[in-house]
């Protein structure tokens, strides 16, 4: 383990923590204070990062389904055009330019300079505190929770169907395009010249189609199965297994396109993590697996689990921080628990149309069967 993928988050003594990855690799900061540089406020500090450390504003309900993999829709990856990046929060994903900032509760919310291109709010409403002194920037958009829906709403036509989903337009300020997206449990919008290109590009995001219900389908060639703290599952043959007795990653939680299994024997590694500028083109998920067990697995991951599902003898819980926005948005973080038997934590990579982290998703089941 290096410690240059892309990492993840935990809570130490009530502060709040965030987990940064710098442009392209990831590096390590023990920096539990809130910084104060030029352009960028906000907090930044451990590997890991928590729902308690960070609270957002609420997300829609994140459900973990019965069984896995096919005959459900996948995240539309023509949407995202050349040059632009996914931006996915909760159920639904919007592409911008990859030059663009990502302003989230997590890591942190970033002012931007007049230059920058853009910016993209994801789960918090476009805007900043008025202490930071400064504003969103000509061209924005943002992904925010539905709240309630305006009444007889779906009993309308639609305003317009984008990938097949259906939206319906809300009045809004001048220059913004806003669209409630009953479907997906969100509202989007954008303003600037940009607006009607990004808003094109609305697909439902890989942690949909993961948790999406379907049947489960066949291994992809090239993949092979694989056993960890008791249970299989199946990865791409490429993905070598690195074994290891503490975590030392940053970021994400990943090692992008790899198989971490971590047997954390020991208490995780303080690192100091660089702290990079979230730009969209640096934020996009990956794909990867990351398996923890032992004495600190939770002290490595360090989350709280919520919305369990049995399956097949197994009892698998979301992380409480799924889908928040930012690379929050570009995992999944699970527990697996077996009867009388300590829960192993996965951190999936949510990357491209979904299906492979699908496909992983839905074959764990416990060694032996």
């Amino acid at each position: 383990m290096t410690g240059t993928g892309q990492g993840t988050w935990r809570l130490r003594s009530g502060r709040r923590v965030a987990v940064i990855w710098a442009s392209g690799a990831v590096v390590a900061a023990v920096i539990a204070v809130t910084a104060v540089t030029t352009g960028m406020r906000g907090p930044v500090s451990r590997p890991l990062a928590s729902s308690r450390a960070a609270p957002a504003p609420p997300q829609p309900a994140v459900v973990i389904s019965r069984i896995g993999q096919a005959s459900v829709p996948l995240t539309d990856v023509s949407a995202t055009p050349a040059g632009w990046a996914p931006v996915p929060f909760g159920s639904a994903q919007l592409s911008v330019p990859g030059s663009w900032l990502v302003e989230s509760p997590v890591p942190n919310l970033w002012c931007g300079s007049s230059d920058d291109g853009g910016m993209i709010f994801a789960g918090i409403e476009p805007g900043f505190p008025k202490e930071f002194g400064c504003g969103p920037t000509a061209s924005v958009a943002w992904i925010v929770p539905a709240g309630q829906l305006p009444r007889g709403i779906t009993l309308r036509r639609p305003t317009a169907v984008i990938h097949g989903i259906a939206v319906y337009r809300l009045p809004a300020g001048k220059g913004s395009v806003l669209y409630q997206v009953p479907e997906l449990g969100v509202r989007v919008g954008a303003r600037g010249r940009l607006a009607e290109r990004v808003l094109a590009t609305l697909t439902s995001s890989p942690l949909a189609v993961v948790l999406s219900r379907g049947p489960a389908a066949q291994l992809p060639t090239g993949w092979t199965w694989r056993q960890f703290g008791g249970l299989r599952f199946a990865t791409p043959r490429s993905w070598g297994p690195q074994r290891a007795d503490q975590w030392d990653i940053c970021g994400t939680g990943l090692v992008p396109g790899s198989l971490p299994l971590i047997d954390a024997v020991k208490p995780p590694l303080a690192m100091p993590c660089a702290f990079g500028i979230p730009y969209a083109a640096d934020m996009h998920a990956q794909p990867g697996l990351t398996v923890v067990t032992g004495k600190y697995a939770d002290q490595s991951v360090g989350q709280d689990y919520a919305s369990c599902q049995p399956r097949r003898g197994l009892r698998i819980c979301a992380s409480t921080i799924t889908g928040q926005g930012g690379f929050l948005s570009a995992v999944l973080i699970f527990s697996v628990s077996r009867p009388h038997h300590a829960p192993v934590l996965f951190v999936l990579g949510l990357s491209g149309s979904g299906a492979s982290a699908r496909t992983i998703f839905a074959s764990i089941s416990a060694a032996g069967r």
